[in-house]
């Protein structure tokens, strides 16, 4: 048995056995305030499909906010005999395949590299790679909540798999609609997506890839709203699964930064204070996706998948309701730049212990909180920022270690050289 084979069922069994065994496992970790949200909770998709099976409206008390088709293919889990155990094997398979498709893009990423460059770039093993996703804790941890964030995940991997591997921009548009029918937050990741697509595709002129590309975008969208309205008689869906995150109807303390400022602010601030954590949250979005576009005439001074990655980033960090495995999942693409990135990044050790910090006390100061009672909001909060700081570190480590690989392509210096160097911004 190779390796690899032994990493995925080593990670299977893991994911199927727990929760099959022990599963009161999904119970505590579904009512973790730091890997599960009112949008990703396993609990509330329980609930939703108890009102569906029993005629009452899926939204009646603001408990769910998963959408309609999500909650219907859930009930048909859930309807077959001993269906947790069901779920937990729906769960692994996902995972799983996530694993397998990140394999294949470090494949194609390290060739497409050494392409560019024009000498071998190497980057670690397969079997590592997925070891970096099926063994990441944030990750386990999330599964085994059973958060429904997990299926985003699956859908924008299966979006970038469809671009760079099987070349099919149509279909990868489908699943980046199922992505954001599933979490509106992964619009966010469109611009840099499409930039990759547009270096994927260099016979295809940049307005009618940008056209087709937005067309079946929507189109899918479209469709998925329907089925959803088809379902359920009623558009109740829009406010309670994406207007809900956009005006952050439901405000509980998460590992983001939003709810501890809502609950503090006055309500006349409100609406104000709306508008401009939702403008915040797009706004580097841009930026990230235009700094590193590949043109095709100098392809090896961008990296429109490294933009993919810090879209990702900046969505875990500024997002309504984040969870640790948001940027779990960002941490496990962060290994495929290996031969490329990584060798430049001077915070690795920084960001790393400042994350396992943060990891250690937010249940600690959330348990202080709540349950012990000595201490309040703040020091759960205070944890949040550190967690948030995390997010930045690593953006900032990651952009400035592309702007030295750039330096170096320009300036015509070796990869041994570069390394000696210490560059300063001006």
């Amino acid at each position: 048995m190779g390796k690899l084979i032994q990493v995925f069922v080593i990670g299977g069994l893991i994911r199927f056995l727990l929760p099959t065994f022990i599963p009161s496992v999904t119970t505590t970790l579904s009512s973790t305030v730091e890997l599960s949200t009112p949008i990703t909770s396993f609990k509330s998709l329980l609930e939703a499909i108890y009102f569906l099976n029993h005629d009452i409206d899926l939204y009646d008390g603001g408990v769910n906010h998963h959408p309609p088709l999500v909650v219907i293919i859930a009930s048909c889990i859930k309807a077959i005999p001993f269906s947790l155990i069901w779920f937990d094997l729906v769960y692994t398979i996902t995972d799983l395949l996530i694993a397998w498709k990140i394999v294949k893009l470090n494949q194609w990423y390290n060739e497409s590299r050494s392409k560019i460059k024009g000498s071998q770039v190497t980057g670690f093993n397969d079997d590592l790679i997925a070891c970096f996703y099926l063994f990441n804790p944030l990750i386990i941890l999330t599964n085994l909540s059973h958060s429904t964030v997990v299926f985003t995940w699956y859908f924008i991997i299966e979006s970038l798999i469809q671009i760079v591997l099987k070349r099919n921009i149509m279909r990868s548009m489908i699943s980046f609609a199922a992505a954001t029918y599933l979490s509106f937050n992964s619009l966010y990741i469109f611009p840099s997506l499409v930039g990759l697509a547009l270096r994927t595709f260099p016979t295809t002129t940049h307005i009618k890839l940008l056209v087709t590309s937005s067309t079946g975008y929507l189109v899918s969208l479209l469709l998925l709203a329907l089925a959803s309205f088809a379902f359920t008689s009623s558009w109740s869906f829009l406010d309670n699964c994406y207007l809900a995150v956009i005006y952050f109807k439901k405000i509980t303390p998460n590992v983001g930064l939003w709810w501890y400022l809502f609950t503090e602010m006055f309500e006349f601030f409100t609406p104000f204070y709306l508008g401009m954590f939702n403008l915040y949250s797009f706004s580097f979005i841009l930026p990230i996706a235009i700094r590193l576009f590949e043109s095709r005439a100098t392809p090896d001074q961008g990296d429109s998948f490294l933009a993919v990655l810090l879209s990702l980033l900046w969505v875990s960090f500024t997002k309504s309701y984040p969870t640790v495995g948001d940027l779990g999942f960002a941490l496990s693409l962060l290994p495929i730049f290996k031969g490329t990135i990584l060798p430049y990044c001077k915070m690795i050790y920084v960001s790393s212990m400042t994350l396992v910090t943060a990891l250690i006390l937010s249940p600690i100061f959330y348990y202080c909180w709540i349950v012990l009672g000595n201490g309040n909001a703040n020091f759960f909060y205070s944890i949040n920022l550190i967690w948030g700081g995390v997010h930045i570190l690593i953006l900032m480590d990651l952009l400035w270690a592309k702007l030295i690989v750039d330096y170096g392509v320009e300036n015509d210096i070796c990869k041994e050289e570069l390394k000696g160097l210490n560059l300063a911004q001006i």
